[in-house]
């Protein structure tokens, strides 16, 4: 039988021989060096076709995709909607609106010491939340330029307190004035106007 096959063996069938397996073998090497991104048509290639992670959000468009079939509950937490979990602002006894990430009450309070302020603040609200409590003066400024909040005569407190130089061991409480100026006033005694503010709580 290899007599046979040997009988039968040419030189053209050698060298044609020869020449597929060179074929084949360079073949494919030249096609992974010179073959790049500009000669692939768009849309030609399945997600097979692709190694993981191969791919970036920047060619993917994230609004093109969809939730995955097996998670029916992707868009809730512990089972409730995404809804349940918004922040909102205490409405009772004294409504309250967001303005720079605190709740801010849009009535002022009237005058009433910095103690007795504070104090009245600590108390709304007390019982299903943390109390309120004067506003930084950062807080104040913000909220007094919002069209909501009425802004109240004589000044408001803030939560802010600095040693007296005028009365030792005393302290003096930082007011917004109705002109957007500051001013001190101690903190037993000086009556202003005042509002509280409160996180917001889902």
């Amino acid at each position: 039988m290899l007599s046979a096959l040997l009988d039968r063996l040419t030189y053209a069938n050698v060298v044609a021989t020869l020449a597929l397996f060179v074929a084949v073998g360079t073949g494919g090497a030249y096609a992974v060096s010179k073959i790049d991104g500009s000669d692939i048509r768009k849309h030609s290639l399945t997600g097979r076709q692709f190694r993981s992670n191969s791919i970036g959000s920047r060619v993917v468009k994230e609004a093109s995709l969809r939730p995955v079939p097996r998670a029916r509950n992707a868009a809730r937490l512990g089972g409730r909607p995404a809804s349940r979990f918004l922040d909102s602002c205490p409405q009772a006894f004294a409504p309250t609106i967001p303005v720079a990430d605190v709740c801010v009450e849009v009535q002022a309070r009237p005058a009433e010491s910095y103690r007795a302020a504070a104090s009245a603040c600590a108390l709304t609200d007390n019982r299903e939340r943390a109390g309120r409590r004067l506003p930084t003066y950062q807080e104040l400024m913000s909220a007094l330029t919002n069209p909501q909040v009425q802004r109240a005569s004589g000044g408001e407190l803030t939560s802010e307190v600095y040693p007296s130089s005028s009365r030792p061991g005393k302290f003096d409480v930082l007011f917004i004035a109705d002109n957007g100026d500051v001013g001190l006033v101690p903190d037993e005694g000086g009556a202003k106007s005042f509002r509280c503010v409160a996180d917001p709580m889902n």
